[in-house]
This record gives C-alpha cells, sequence and structure tokens, in this order.
C-alpha cells in the first residue's frame, strides 16, 4: 500500500489525501453549516480506489469532527453509507427536525 497521509486543508475545506511529495489524490470536501458539518463530496484517484483509502479518508474526518464537538451530515452517499456500517460513528450523525 502506497505511503499517503490525510490531512485538513482548512482554506479549501476539505480534508485530503497526499503522497509524500504533496500531491492530493483524493479529497473530502465539508461545508459549515448552521448546526453541522456537511460533507458533500468524496473523491479519491482511480489508482487507489478498493484499497480502503477512501475508508480512511472519511475515518479521519469524522474522527477530527469528533474531536471538535461537530456533528456531520453526509450527503456524499460514500460518506452516507460509511456511516451506516460502521456504528460507533452514527452518534455523530447530524439528523434534521
Amino acid at each position: 500500500m502506497a505511503d499517503l497521509s490525510v490531512v485538513e486543508n482548512a482554506g479549501e475545506q476539505r480534508y485530503e489525501l497526499r503522497n509524500d511529495a504533496g500531491e492530493v489524490l483524493g479529497y473530502l470536501e465539508y461545508m459549515q453549516g448552521e448546526d453541522f458539518i456537511v460533507l458533500p463530496h468524496t473523491e479519491v484517484d482511480r489508482s487507489l480506489r478498493g484499497q480502503g483509502w477512501g475508508d480512511r479518508l472519511v475515518r479521519f474526518a469524522l474522527d477530527d469532527l469528533r474531536e471538535k464537538g461537530a456533528k456531520a451530515y453526509p450527503t456524499c452517499p460514500f460518506v452516507d453509507r460509511w456511516m451506516q456500517r460502521h456504528d460507533e460513528y452514527e452518534d455523530l450523525r447530524y439528523v434534521p427536525r
């Protein structure tokens, strides 16, 4: 598996999957809502798909949101399905009233 890292790029409002050279190979966008963080889109380079990097990206983002005390509103189908499969993150889900 490639040597990649996940970092928050607050200026671009996204979490990024980067290689050692700093090249962005994937990202998870976010937008600040009134009471929650919207997670609208996730993208991973085709060469990395099926290797678990999308999972790492989502887990990193949700762990970061948990640490910040924020709720997540996943409008990205990938993030929504991921949260459904990982019950330990369902407490972060923002549910509209």
